[in-house]
């Protein structure tokens, strides 16, 4: 899964150290990749298990990790 955009205003910014999230995007964790070749200048990332996609908003059939990454003010 690539990264996909999501709407920001649901997002807490203090999980980013953040007092304002401009822009959240999305990832499916697969377990290959390694963090820091994934990093991106001006985001910030946060991992997190969830049980409901975070595009989409399904139910998923499991708890599955996924990758945060915002831009925001600090």
């Amino acid at each position: 899964m690539d990264w996909k955009f999501i709407d920001p205003s649901g997002i807490d910014p203090e999980l980013f150290d953040l007092t304002k999230v401009s822009a959240c995007k999305v990832k499916k964790y697969n377990g290959n990749e390694d963090e820091n070749h994934i990093r991106t200048e001006g985001w910030t990332l946060c991992a997190d298990v969830v049980e409901k996609c975070p595009v989409t908003g399904v139910q998923l059939p499991e708890s599955t990790l996924y990758l945060f990454a915002a831009k925001g003010i600090k």
